[in-house]
């Protein structure tokens, strides 16, 4: 069986794939009953993504091509034998979008195998502690913006949102993050992520390089592939992106735009020092590529020490955003993970040039963020009520994140590697060796404790020797609890001999 995929053509890889796969076996080359290479066997020899030959795969098997059977492998079907297809319902894989078609969907279905889950201790879902939402304040400030006449005669907000939360949000920034912007830098979003696909719309074509961290923030991997973007992973150690690389990636790879998470990484936990972010800076204005700044957590700090077996202290320092004025950094930051993930309210800061145009392509997408969100926003930012709430939010969550690494002293030790964070909501620990995140995650779902396996998160897709813990979500008195059973279904995989994938 001979591949030849072009990598820098127009053609999807999976759609190159599969045509190459159809011709061979319509053409008699690979003939009946052939095994095919595993997905991952494949993607290796190719050098690609193993998602990528996932799709494949799995149109050939639509398109009665191939068959799979468990344990056994994938083999060419024998087309004189085989099952005619089924002609009443439409061939999805042909009629989904290259752009839908990019998304790796089973990466969604670990995801919510992981969250979503009744009666267990949750470790996984990327979001407060449902306790940690200020309703009463919500309900009050709610009561108090919508009797206000504020907005009589303006029910709807302008794309880039209301002027006054525009300016609220610039004195905000200015104020608590060090970033000096103007109101006319601002656009409010329906959530940061929608700041990651307007910016992938705007700049991005297909082919365009995208460099990363190694691991990432998964829903914006889906963006940029799904955009057709070339996204090459920057490998990272405890201090985040390795940016003594930058140079020789930039030079190979060319990359359009550099997206990062160097504040409490999502989801890692490190924080990138002040010579690092200089150097990234540097790297991005002398190569003409951009920054996307994504800050979600960027003001929940608790400490700058650290514990644990790798212990890493990481000082908490100024966005990229703060640190240059010429207009190359383009900053998202949210109140989901500060205030209430309901809100739905995020913001943009970059250059007037680049709000422009995200506005005009906004239309394209919805007309504004919700007007009821913004006013309710409003209100918190007029009486400084977002700060303070802030406050007694990192007075708790350092509680929480202190009970977490106790526990992971007393019952992980010399069982998982992993580093205390400086703040944001995660710790990243490595796995003993042969052992695997979905594995590991089965056996904790039993135990009744629940985690983000790494390989979501992983830009190349092959590292599931992670896991990502958020010690936020719990309630404090489930943690020791919640630690105890996670380390008690490592053992559970090492009685039972199942520390391969399963």
């Amino acid at each position: 069986m001979q591949i030849v995929l072009d990598k820098n053509g127009a053609v999807p890889l999976y759609r190159q794939l599969v045509r190459q796969l159809r011709d061979q076996i319509t053409e008699g080359r690979l003939a009946a009953h052939y095994r095919l290479p595993s997905e991952r066997n494949l993607a290796a020899q190719l050098g690609i993504n193993r998602t990528t030959v996932l799709q494949a795969y799995r149109q050939l098997r639509d398109e009665g091509f191939i068959a799979s059977h468990v344990g056994k492998g994938t083999f060419v079907q024998d087309r004189a034998q085989a099952a005619p297809p089924i002609t009443h319902n439409p061939p999805w894989p042909l009629l989904f979008s290259d752009y839908s078609n990019r998304f790796t969907y089973h990466d969604l279905a670990s995801a919510n195998q992981a969250q979503n889950l009744t009666g267990v201790i949750d470790f996984a879902t990327g979001s407060p502690n449902p306790q940690a939402i200020p309703d009463e304040l919500l309900r009050q400030v709610s009561l108090k913006a919508f009797a206000s006449h504020d907005f009589d005669g303006q029910p709807e907000s302008p794309i880039e949102g209301f002027p006054e939360l525009r300016e609220l949000l610039a004195r905000h920034m200015r104020r608590d993050r060090a970033i000096r912007c103007e109101p006319g830098n601002i656009m409010v979003l329906s959530g940061s992520e929608q700041g990651i696909d307007l910016c992938v719309r705007a700049f991005i074509n297909p082919g365009d390089c995208i460099l990363v961290e190694q691991y990432t923030f998964f829903p914006a991997l889906q963006a940029f592939r799904s955009a057709g973007a070339r996204v090459v992973a920057v490998p990272m150690d405890g201090n985040g992106m390795r940016t003594d690389l930058l140079d020789a990636y930039c030079a190979r790879f060319h990359p359009k735009l550099i997206y990062t998470i160097p504040t409490f990484h999502n989801p890692t936990g490190t924080t990138m020092p002040a010579d690092r972010r200089c150097t990234l800076l540097e790297t991005a204005m002398r190569n003409q590529c951009l920054i996307l700044e994504d800050d979600p957590y960027g003001e929940l700090a608790y400490a700058t020490g650290g514990m644990g077996n790798r212990d890493i202290a990481n000082p908490v320092v100024t966005p990229l955003k703060g640190m240059e004025n010429s207009g190359y950094v383009v900053y998202l930051s949210t109140f989901s993970k500060t205030v209430a993930p309901g809100l739905r309210t995020g913001w943009l800061i970059a250059d007037t040039h680049v709000v422009s145009r995200l506005a005009a392509l906004r239309t394209l997408v919805d007309q504004h963020t919700s007007s009821s969100s913004q006013r309710i926003c409003i209100q918190l930012l007029r009486a400084n009520l977002v700060s303070e709430h802030v406050k007694r939010l990192r007075d708790d969550n350092a509680k929480k994140l202190e009970a977490f690494c106790t526990a992971m002293a007393r019952y992980a030790k010399n069982r998982l590697l992993w580093s205390r964070p400086a703040g944001g909501y995660y710790v990243w620990a490595s796995l003993p060796p042969g052992m695997h995140g979905e594995t590991v995650l089965n056996a904790a779902r039993r135990r009744g404790v629940s985690f983000m396996p790494g390989c979501i998160f992983d830009a190349d897709g092959d590292d599931d020797s992670h896991v990502r813990l958020n010690f936020i979500r719990p309630e404090l008195a489930e943690i020791d609890p919640g630690v105890r059973r996670l380390v008690a279904s490592l053992e559970d995989v090492q009685e039972s001999g199942c520390s391969d994938r399963t």
